[in-house]
């Protein structure tokens, strides 16, 4: 029985810890779920299998010998292949150079044998009910769900050993889902080891042989599927901690007694989200929390002028706004951080002076289009002083710094604009745990000076003690808005996954 198996695996990505000592263990012929929340590990642990990273620690075995996954070439090579929900394809070549990209079949003189291939692929295209004049087709032709299964045959040709399956199910039909299940079976009954990753409780004990819960990068347990029940799934997704808020509810703003500074109506963005109507209060910090593809950042964006809204109308501090683009919004007084510090939030190659005083240059104006230089200075340096940023001078470049500094110097940069409202998409992603605590306290002193505050997180510990009220976005709707605290981890995460509330009693450490 073919076995891949990870010991003590870790991953750091700088000071941030994504895996910690993992032990898990994929056989052929079983299906074996992976779940976890936003930001569990489980994507780094995808890209350790596959070998587009390296891990820090640990050894990885298939067959029970130790083997190093240097490179995706690599790990083909050992019979490792992952399909995504949504597939990556080359969408303008056929279905046949999809499917012999990196392994095709020659004839003499080194050309492409078109026949030799369709023999190859057309038992695997039937094994899969797929008609073979499918492999004259182009990519971009078929729906979503064909190419899956194009992706599926094409690991077929490699004799795959392990297939991993990424949250397989999003975006397709249910016909389409049913029809992949039943495949899935197939493939089990073959032999092959699958890993099936979602967020769908219900597609967990319909197909899953066992299932394995990753917290913070952690393994909290391993489970027969027949010994575990969807409550104590989300229980330990969750890290079991209940009302895991670090604020007692009485000390939470009150937040129905503010008025609202940002309302947002009906709200429409074609692709994400649908007539969605919020609003963000002044002086409280309203998290804004769904899985990755809910369309938080999609409506935050929309609000600023970055996306255009097809539908539905915006206030600010009760007059009505449409931004048509960034700066613009800025103007009228909303402020968006965005979530990629590296290619959306700073300037890599300026100074940390240069990144402070972007936002605020005109105040520096001086005749004749010179700059207040000394001005900027002393602003740059208040600033580190205030937001305590380390670099040894304001001169330092920005991408000299560690990633916990360059996303003070980014929150700094925000939070000191005469803004309105603000809104923070992930401000903590990828930094260390004391900048971590450093940024929460920030936002609640923004909070705390009247500001009305949006927090995107795909952290929902972070999100449960920050904020004070918490919208839950799901599939591009407002699934639910939790006004009071205190709120359980549990019941918040089974909103955004649309399950029922967990209340199952606590499983024990490990059941298998």
């Amino acid at each position: 029985m073919a076995s891949f198996e990870l010991r003590g695996v870790g991953k750091r990505f700088g000071g941030v810890r994504a895996l910690d000592d993992i032990d898990i263990r994929f056989e052929s012929g079983r299906v074996h779920a992976l779940l976890g929340e936003n930001g569990a590990g489980k994507s780094t642990l995808i890209k350790i299998l596959t070998g587009a990273i390296a891990p820090t620690g640990g050894e990885i075995r298939v067959d029970e010998s130790t083997v190093a996954i240097d490179s995706p070439r690599r790990a083909q090579e050992l019979g490792i292949a992952a399909v995504y929900q949504e597939p990556t394809v080359y969408p303008h070549m056929t279905v046949r150079e999809n499917l012999f990209m990196g392994q095709e079949l020659r004839g003499k003189a080194g050309i492409l044998d078109k026949r030799a291939m369709t023999a190859a692929a057309t038992p695997l295209l039937e094994r899969l009910r797929l008609e073979p004049s499918i492999l004259s087709r182009r990519m971009s032709s078929l729906s979503i769900g064909y190419q899956q299964l194009v992706l599926i045959t094409q690991a077929l040709l490699r004799e795959t050993r392990l297939l991993i399956f990424d949250e397989p199910t999003s975006i397709l039909s249910r016909e389409e889902t049913a029809r992949l299940f039943q495949i899935i079976g197939e493939l089990r009954a073959a032999g092959t080891a699958i890993v099936y990753i979602t967020h769908r409780m219900e597609e967990v004990h319909q197909i899953a042989d066992e299932v394995t819960v990753l917290t913070n990068g952690q393994r909290r347990g391993t489970y027969a599927i027949a010994d575990i029940s969807t409550g104590q799934m989300l229980s330990l997704m969750t890290g079991g901690h209940g009302t895991a808020v670090e604020r007692d509810a009485d000390t939470r703003t009150a937040s129905g007694t503010r008025r609202p500074m940002l309302e947002v109506e009906h709200l429409s963005v074609d692709g994400y989200c649908d007539d969605i109507s919020w609003q963000l209060p002044a002086g409280c910090v309203t998290g804004l929390y769904g899985l990755v593809g809910s369309g938080r950042s999609e409506a935050a964006l929309a609000l600023y002028g970055h996306l255009r809204p097809s539908a539905g109308t915006v206030k600010l501090d009760g007059a009505p706004i449409r931004p048509r683009h960034p700066a613009q919004a800025i103007k009228l007084g909303l402020g968006y951080l965005p979530e990629d510090r590296q290619f959306q939030g700073v300037f890599l190659d300026k100074s940390l002076e240069q990144n402070l005083t972007s936002n605020a240059l005109p105040g520096f104006s001086k005749a004749f289009d010179l700059l207040d230089l000394a001005g900027m200075r002393r602003f740059t340096t208040d600033l580190m002083s205030r937001y305590n940023i380390k670099a040894p001078d304001a001169e330092t470049s920005i991408d000299a710094l560690s990633g916990g500094n360059q996303q003070k110097g980014l929150f700094s940069r925000w939070a000191n604009l005469p803004l309105k409202a603000l809104i923070l998409d992930e401000p903590t992603r990828g930094i260390d745990i004391g900048a971590k605590e450093e940024i929460h306290r920030f936002v609640r002193r923004l909070a705390d000076r009247g500001m009305a505050v949006g927090m995107i997180s795909s952290d929902l510990d972070e999100v449960l003690a920050v904020a004070d009220r918490i919208i839950v976005m799901r599939e591009g709707q407002i699934a639910e808005t939790f006004e009071h605290g205190p709120f359980t981890a549990e019941t918040v995460l089974a909103t955004a996954i649309g399950s029922a509330s967990a209340g199952d009693k606590p499983l024990a450490d490990e059941a298998c």
